[in-house]
């Protein structure tokens, strides 16, 4: 059993034993601006999935005799290792702060900079990094560049004070610690949520979008979405061998819209059909399926003679424009029937189109079906 499946176990178990789970997060300065000294932390926030508790320790609270912005920095580094010795034990859930410029080390070489003596406490020895547990569950492209904001958006979660890593570097540079300290906050609380959803089963990525209930198993509705898709072949084969009576050809996109559907609605109990999009480029559109129980839209695709790749690719591209503006749509998943091998180069454009045109609003997963 890998390292990930292996976490995934202990943190499950910790939620379901309502144990110690407790993310953290800080906003700091520009890398770009620090160039001679460790980046200045200008707040920690803390968020405990058992009490729902969150903590936000920012330069703006520091008490009155603390006059300077060093002083003021140094109340919050305080503060940071009061609250990871008094939780010691429980398992610490953070995004990316294993690095040497961001992170544990890194705020400790902040402290140590501006105190001269080593940090009080060692960084925690139960740390859970998000990012990397979702990427080695789900690949390292389960979501769009900017990947917190990325989950954030996918799920659905309140993000009215989170602030994108360069904006935030422009609230330090203007001492703006409270719009900062609330944005540090709430990335804290996505960080924990994230976690929680994934250990359930309800997270949503651009390769997942939580589990569906079958004969006794869960599984990943996307990949389902996707099996389906690729059993296609040979459930068309077999319907094209009848003793009596005249065999079922598929030949077009409707063809195909007819068996899919027939085949979905056994995993899907709601399956809305060409579900209309607001209008775009004058004219309007409809999705082939919507499952909104997980805000999933598809769209099926039968290439033919003089459809190329870029054709497929110019389609796709349009079609992700469109329903963007769907409420009930943030993964769209493509699926391009491809039995006649028109396409030259199947793989790459799958892997261009899903890099290119999923956006932190909406994942976009593109299947050609080729063989």
């Amino acid at each position: 059993m890998d390292k990930a499946r292996l976490t995934l176990q202990e943190l499950r178990k910790a939620v379901d034993l309502n144990g110690s789970l407790v993310s953290v997060h800080y906003a700091c300065e520009s890398f770009i601006t620090a160039k001679d000294h460790p980046a200045g932390v200008a707040c920690v926030a803390f968020h405990d999935l058992q009490t729902g508790e969150t903590l936000a320790f920012s330069r703006s609270d520091a008490p009155p005799s603390k006059s300077t912005e060093e002083e003021k920095e140094i109340h919050v580094l305080e503060r940071f290792y009061a609250e990871l010795q008094a939780r010691e034990g429980a398992h610490f859930l953070h995004w990316n702060m294993n690095r040497p410029e961001y992170g544990f080390t890194a705020i400790a070489a902040r402290y140590e900079y501006l105190i001269g003596v080593t940090p009080p406490v060692s960084p925690p020895h139960q740390r859970v990094d998000v990012d990397g547990l979702l990427a080695a569950s789900f690949g390292s492209a389960y979501a769009p560049h900017g990947r917190l904001e990325s989950i954030a958006r996918l799920n659905n979660m309140d993000m009215r004070s989170f602030r994108v890593g360069k904006d935030e570097a422009d609230l330090f540079a203007r001492s703006e610690w409270g719009t900062l300290s609330r944005s540090t906050a709430s990335k804290a609380w996505i960080i924990a949520n994230s976690l929680r959803m994934l250990v359930d089963g309800k997270i949503q990525t651009a390769s997942s979008a939580g589990s569906v209930e079958f004969a006794g198993a869960n599984m990943d509705a996307v990949t389902l979405v996707l099996a389906i898709g690729d059993r296609m072949r040979l459930v068309m084969r077999s319907m094209g061998v009848r003793p009596h009576g005249t065999p079922i050809e598929f030949k077009n996109e409707y063809d195909d819209q007819y068996l899919y559907r027939a085949l979905l609605v056994q995993f899907f109990d709601d399956v809305r059909d060409e579900e209309y999009v607001p209008s775009y480029a004058g004219g309007n559109s409809r999705i082939d399926f919507l499952i909104p129980r997980f805000n999933i839209g598809i769209e099926l695709k039968h290439t033919r003679d003089g459809l190329k790749d870029k054709d497929i690719g110019d389609q796709l591209v349009i079609d992700t424009a469109r329903y963007s503006t769907h409420r009930s749509v943030n993964h769209l998943i493509c699926l391009v029937f491809d039995y006649g091998g028109h396409l030259r180069n199947p793989r790459a454009l799958e892997e261009d189109l899903r890099r290119e045109v999923s956006t932190p609003e909406m994942a976009v997963t593109v299947k050609i079906y080729d063989r």
